[in-house]
């Protein structure tokens, strides 16, 4: 209930920021950061470094709306106001924003919204909303860019972390459900 009560009061204070207005300019931002949210349930399924907890929504229902409507709806009110020209207030908006959403978080911890494994913290946290805010609001300007320097910044979450490699993630999902197909239907 409280991760629809998150849900709701975001989509409150976006629609007195107007952010709908501002929705166009991020749209591909957007579908960035949802497929790099995805990447992380995707890489480390078998290694979760957090997860959120409720009593009244499944796991699945609880990414969803975390992956489509909280972390979307969170970039959006960070970028409502974000100071364009001026790249000293673009840090410290990034940093402002990104300690807000830390803080949340971590009051989430300790309301069991959430919860941290295998070494994760509030800190590596914090680290990701920097990225989150940072690499969204450049992938509007220079996708391709943000497309470098997201390969390293995956990988070196997945070596610090210690994500389980396997020929499988590799491959992909789809590959794997063909081949496997492929070897039902000669068998």
């Amino acid at each position: 209930m409280r991760h629809i009560l998150l849900s709701s009061f975001l989509i409150w204070l976006n629609y007195h920021q107007k952010t709908w207005k501002i929705l166009p300019k991020f749209s591909r931002s957007l579908a960035y950061i949802a497929f790099i949210n995805s990447s992380y349930y995707y890489f480390f399924k078998k290694h979760i470094l957090w997860e959120l907890q409720s009593n009244n929504l499944s796991l699945k229902q609880l990414r969803v709306i975390h992956i489509f409507f909280i972390t979307p709806l969170i970039f959006l009110l960070c970028m409502a106001n974000f100071p364009e020209h001026n790249l000293k207030l673009q840090i410290k908006h990034i940093l402002k924003w990104s300690i807000k959403c830390a803080l949340v978080e971590f009051m989430g911890l300790h309301t069991q919204m959430i919860y941290f494994k295998n070494g994760w913290n509030i800190f590596w946290s914090w680290l990701i909303y920097i990225f989150l805010f940072s690499f969204g609001y450049i992938y509007t300007k220079k996708p391709k860019h943000i497309w470098t320097l997201t390969i390293p910044t995956l990988m070196f979450f997945l070596v610090k972390f210690r994500a389980p490699f396997r020929k499988i993630f590799l491959l992909g999902p789809v590959l794997f459900l063909w081949k496997r197909t492929k070897h039902a239907f000669f068998a």
